[in-house]
């Protein structure tokens, strides 16, 4: 189906349901300006976006297809099949990554400030935070890989998968690093890590804004965060600035997850309830 008929049929059902396009944004999360363009026949929206609009009017998408019609990007009758519970474990994942996170951060600036070294007991609850942050994050950045599924974005799948593998590996360095009598022997090492860990960010970042269409303004401003964090990263100097802005970017990843979870027990309903 292309434009204008998609956004003709759209606003009609969306009158039909008593609905004005702000109360559609509550329901759908996706911007009001979205919206007013696909209405008005300016974009071609993608698949998942047309889904989650239909998802939010309670119709169904073989329903709103009444005959076959030219398909707007690969035709799919229906999403791709996600399990919702992984969202919602990712959701509490990045909770716990948050705080292990933090520790770390707040461990790693004490022992650049003190330049001392740390005895069995530091050494041990660092190794342990660092065990629980990289499981954390694994499952936290799964959570991503699962939108990028059903919102049929690949670059996020990617990305995401890089920055588990680079967050494993990451932790093992940290944690050989403790054993390490000269300190200054790290700095170029970890200059590197800064560096890739700021263009994988700002890479996350950019997938995060592509993906407000589906999951709305959140998205854009946590993508912008995330920007921001890799930018810093890449300066090398300005790294502690990542401290502070991860805090409220990671706590608006957690609300997107946590969408996409609601999303999908909105998309799970009808089927349930149809059985």
């Amino acid at each position: 189906m292309q434009q204008p008929e998609l956004g003709r049929r759209l606003t009609a059902l969306r009158k039909e349901k008593n609905l004005t396009q702000e109360e559609l944004v509550e329901k759908s999360h996706v911007s009001v300006r979205t919206i007013q363009r696909i209405e008005a026949g300016e974009v071609l929206p993608r698949m998942s976006t047309v889904k989650i609009l239909l998802g939010a009017l309670g119709v169904s998408y073989d329903s709103f297809l009444a005959k076959p019609a030219q398909a707007m990007e690969t035709p799919k009758s229906t999403l791709p099949i996600v399990n919702r519970n992984i969202l919602l474990i990712a959701a509490l994942a990045g909770a716990v990554y948050l705080v292990a996170q933090s520790i770390l951060g707040a461990m790693d600036i004490a022992w650049i400030i003190n330049h001392t070294g740390w005895e069995l007991r530091e050494n041990t609850i660092y190794t342990g935070l660092t065990v629980v942050m990289v499981i954390s994050y694994t499952l936290f950045a799964r959570g991503f890989i699962a939108l990028g599924t059903v919102f049929e974005h690949p670059l996020l799948k990617v990305v995401s998968y890089v920055l588990i593998i680079a967050t494993g590996l990451k932790g093992i360095f940290d944690v050989a690093s403790l054993s390490v009598e000269l300190a200054d022997t790290l700095w170029l090492s970890y200059t590197v890590i800064a560096v890739l860990f700021g263009a994988l960010s700002i890479v996350f970042g950019i997938s995060l804004i592509r993906l407000q269409d589906g999951m709305g303004e959140i998205c854009r401003v946590a993508g912008i965060l995330e920007i921001i964090i890799g930018c810093t990263l890449v300066t090398v100097v300005l790294f502690f600035v990542t401290y502070i802005i991860l805090i409220p970017a990671t706590v608006l990843e957690i609300l997107v997850l946590y969408r996409g979870y609601e999303y999908l027990s909105r998309s799970e309903s009808p089927q349930l309830a149809s059985d």
